[in-house]
């Protein structure tokens, strides 16, 4: 009985320090709309080859996304070859968005690691527009299943205009 009376204020400790733990970001982001959460949020595709071919980027977004407020992506990660697309598992890689040939966001810097690892080649990256204009957003594989590779990227390049009630526009290309 005794034991029991010690080890109940370490569990509850442990118990509220996992849930502060993992759901942290989704506390601060509470609000905000995730295209990807929200079943009526339109969300566009666009898909690229890396230089070489070997690899097919798949970019999803959201039309559109306020001012301000973190704007959500999916990556997908692919491999490539003539007769299909299979999933890369196991990815080191970047998500980097510049303006101006300035690096505002750096997916791998958020963690503090050199490159984000993705154990089943989707990265969830989120950056908040504040202004419009035209931005490069690239992706950089750079591990393939545990395996370093010499860098290879996939480049889009985003126009973001604003629209009449406030809120702005992508339209990203290739």
């Amino acid at each position: 009985m005794r034991n029991i009376i010690y080890v109940s204020p370490l569990i509850i400790s442990f118990g509220l320090l996992t849930y502060f733990t993992a759901f942290q970001d989704s506390l601060l982001l509470s609000g905000i709309q995730n295209p990807f959460s929200d079943s009526n949020a339109k969300v566009e595709s666009i898909s690229s080859k890396t230089s070489g071919g070997k690899y097919l980027v798949n970019l999803q977004y959201p039309e559109l996304t306020r001012k301000g407020e973190p704007s959500f992506f999916m990556v997908n990660l692919l491999h490539n070859s003539a007769d299909k697309q299979s999933r890369m598992r196991h990815v080191d890689g970047d998500f980097i968005i510049l303006r101006d040939g300035i690096e505002l966001y750096k997916m791998s810097t958020k963690y503090g690691e050199p490159l984000f690892h993705s154990i089943n080649g989707v990265m969830l990256p989120s950056f908040p527009f504040s202004k419009q204009g035209m931005y490069k957003i690239s992706v950089e594989i750079a591990g393939d299943f545990f395996i370093p590779i010499n860098p290879v990227f996939a480049n889009f390049s985003a126009m973001v205009s604003p629209t009449t009630d406030g809120n702005l526009k992508f339209n990203i290309s290739t």
